[in-house]
Order: structure tokens, then C-alpha cells, then sequence
């Protein structure tokens, strides 16, 4: 699975060594070289982690790290400064940081301590759930599949989280009206089959052979997961 991962530092050869290092391992990674850039990105990507540096042009790191939990913020936050001091770290943590580290730092064990703290979150959040190479975040209303963020209407997320919450299991088209829209009167609609062309539109590698949203004929609609 990769994830988002966005590094923060006016220091182009550090940022270049990290970025290089987390690619390989199969992330996606996102720079920014001052406060006010990396607040612009992460309001807009919603990265998966943030790597801040302290010392930063326009607003500091601290400042960047307070604003973002005030905001809602929730993802980690691991500070990688050349800032040394023992207060330094206690101002980090304290400000919302899970993770304080010093320069020079091994680059395997950067990458073991981001590790880490995304197993954390998979480990925390209820409200996320993975079907195969689909990942959804329902506090954040965050959509990625094969590693790319899908933007969907709210019906289309929805519905989504109602197939993902039962993986394989047949639901009724009147079930997931009940679930999704509300209606406890159905009549004759295509509302249900309509929204399930927009989902196989934005998954499937062709809509018109779907092989992740199945039609199950006379039944209803299932998204079919290879986990048991």
C-alpha cells in the first residue's frame, strides 16, 4: 500500500536523501520548503504523514504543527529538526507531534519510525476500512484506490462505505436505498443502479465488465473483495 507522505524542510539535500529513500519504498512523497507552502499542500492533499523541520521560513515548524491540530489535523506528525535541545523536543510533543527526531539520522531508522507511526493509525481508527486496494477514511471522508485518492460525490462515498462495510455480501437495491438515501418507500427507481455506473467509472478498468461492483442478477449489487 503506498501512502502519502509529505516532507518539509528548506533544506534541499536533506529533503532530496528522504524523498528518495521513502519512493523506493513505494510512497508517494510531497515536498514543501516553508510553513506556509506545507499548510497550503496539506490542506489540499490531506497527506498521510507530515516530516516538519522546525527551523522554516515564513512560519516555523511549531507553528505549522499547532495550526494543523487545531484544524482537525489528525495524522501523524513526526518533527525531523536540527533543532537539539531536550526543550525543543518537549515543545514538539506537547504541540501535537508524535515523534520528535534530532539530524544526522540512519535512513533505515527514519523509515522504521514513519512505519511505526502508519501501523499506529491502521491499528486506531475504526472508522477506516480496506477491501483489497481500496482504503477508506470515513472521518476524513478520504477515498484512495491503488494508492490514488478518488474524489467522489457525497452519495458516491456512501454508497461506497456501505458495499466496503461487507465485503462479497449481495445487497438489495432496496437495501442500500434504505441505507444510503433514507427511503423506506421505493416504487420503481434506477437511483441505485445509476450511482453504481459513477463507482464503476471512477474503479473499474472497464465500467462495462465491472469485476470489483458486481451485479448479482435479480438480486442486487455486491463489491467483490479476494479476502476471505
Amino acid at each position: 500500500m503506498s501512502t502519502k507522505i509529505l516532507i518539509v524542510d528548506g533544506d534541499g539535500e536533506t529533503a532530496g536523501l528522504v524523498e528518495n529513500s521513502l519512493t523506493r519504498s513505494g510512497n508517494v512523497v510531497l515536498k514543501a520548503k516553508t510553513g506556509k507552502e506545507a499548510l497550503e499542500l496539506i490542506r489540499r492533499e490531506q497527506p498521510d504523514l507530515v516530516i516538519l523541520e522546525v527551523n522554516l521560513p515564513e512560519l516555523d515548524g511549531y507553528s505549522v504543527c499547532k495550526t494543523l491540530r487545531a484544524e482537525g489535523f489528525k495524522s501523524p506528525i513526526i518533527f525531523l529538526t536540527s533543532r537539539t535541545s531536550e526543550i525543543d523536543a518537549v515543545i514538539g510533543l506537547e504541540l501535537g507531534a508524535q515523534d520528535f527526531i534530532r539530524k544526522p539520522i540512519a535512513l533505515n531508522e527514519l523509515l522504521a519510525r514513519i512505519e511505526v507511526q502508519l501501523k499506529k493509525i491502521e491499528k486506531e481508527s475504526p472508522n477506516r476500512i480496506k477491501v483489497d486496494e481500496l482504503e477508506i477514511d470515513l472521518e476524513r471522508r478520504k477515498v484512495k484506490f491503488k494508492g490514488e485518492t478518488k474524489s467522489l460525490s457525497h452519495k458516491e462515498f456512501q454508497l461506497l462505505y456501505a458495499l466496503a462495510q461487507n465485503p462479497n455480501k449481495v445487497f438489495t437495491r432496496q437495501e442500500l436505498l434504505n441505507n444510503v438515501w433514507g427511503w423506506s418507500q421505493y416504487g420503481k427507481t434506477r437511483t441505485v443502479d445509476i450511482h453504481m455506473g459513477y463507482l464503476r467509472k471512477k474503479f473499474e478498468d472497464n465500467p462495462r465488465r465491472p469485476t470489483m461492483f458486481q451485479t448479482i442478477r435479480g438480486v442486487g449489487y455486491t463489491l467483490s473483495s479476494h479476502r476471505e
